[in-house]
């Protein structure tokens, strides 16, 4: 998607206030604790993106453009299962958060990957735990690997086969160190463990996504195990929450307020929001409460749909 300089810093503007807000005042529920990583990815997965929606869709309203954001936070990732450096069975998340851009003109799709972690230091993160060292290699390297969920239906996945696997995946680093609020950071797989200076924040990192400027072509239509694995991701994430995963004109509760949370003595499973913008800026989605587990731990996703006007 093209924009001009103005548009585009006016996106991100908009977007890094947004995610710090929710950084600084984490998730609306107050189940998680933000100071956590899964508190704080919690955070910008649904309190980021209301506010996000209602100004990235006052901003894209003159140049034509629509814009529909929905995202799911879920505790638990998707596992997967592959041989290691380290040992010859692996098995780790796959990863924290799936980020998907649909630009329904084109019929083009984009999406990443992102491993979030805490940095241990100011500006600094750090692997030490051996399921960490794991993750890392998973995301450095991409070797075959089996998702361990029936569900989504995929083996021997080869992230490299029809493009560039290192175009799949990026470390999150959130930084707390004497920071307010804190600063997500998005750093390459290759450069971690190190330093996060010079990264671009998440904000950035969206709105590039937003232009195929990072992130890998995940179109479905390119039916490689990449555009495949995003596919499943998405089906099964938005499946249960919002019924019809192909169009966000239908749902199961009405666009614009729209708030379900799932929860098991106590903890947060799993949390989505789906919003047009339409809502007032100080608005917040209703929250539905529901006791009953969902039936699969599906991927903490962001999923930005653009259309015509």
């Amino acid at each position: 998607m093209k924009l001009s300089p103005s548009v585009r810093l006016e996106l991100m503007r908009t977007a890094r206030a947004a995610i710090d807000r929710s950084l600084l005042s984490g998730s609306p529920t107050g189940v998680s604790v933000r100071r956590t990583e899964p508190g704080l990815v919690a955070a910008v997965t649904t309190y980021a993106v209301p506010q996000l929606a209602t100004d990235w869709r006052q901003i894209l309203q003159p140049t034509g453009t629509n814009i529909a954001i929905s995202a799911v936070f879920t505790h638990q990732a998707p596992k997967v299962r592959f041989i290691s450096f380290r040992k010859p069975t692996a098995i780790c998340e796959l990863a924290d958060l799936l980020l998907v851009v649909d630009n329904i003109r084109t019929g083009k799709r984009h999406a990443a990957l992102i491993q979030a972690k805490m940095a241990a230091q100011r500006g600094t993160v750090i692997i030490s735990r051996p399921q960490d060292k794991l993750q890392l290699e998973l995301f450095q390297n991409w070797p075959r690997f089996n998702f361990l969920e029936p569900i989504y239906k995929l083996t021997n996945v080869d992230f490299h086969s029809g493009g560039f696997a290192n175009d799949c995946g990026q470390y999150g680093v959130i930084d707390r160190h004497c920071v307010s609020p804190p600063v997500w950071s998005q750093m390459l797989p290759s450069t971690v463990p190190g330093k996060t200076l010079a990264a671009p924040v998440l904000a950035k990192f969206i709105v590039d996504l937003v232009q195929g400027r990072v992130g890998r072509d995940a179109t479905p239509a390119l039916e490689n195990d990449w555009s495949r694995t995003v596919e499943a991701l998405m089906t099964v994430t938005y499946g249960r929450p919002f019924h019809h995963r192909q169009s966000l004109g239908q749902l199961a509760f009405p666009r614009g307020n729209t708030t379900q949370a799932f929860f098991l003595q106590g903890n947060l499973i799993q949390m989505s929001v789906t919003t047009d913008g339409s809502l007032p800026a100080d608005a917040e989605p209703r929250l539905e409460l529901i006791d009953v587990e969902p039936p699969n731990r599906a991927l903490s996703t962001i999923w930005i749909e653009l259309s015509n006007d």
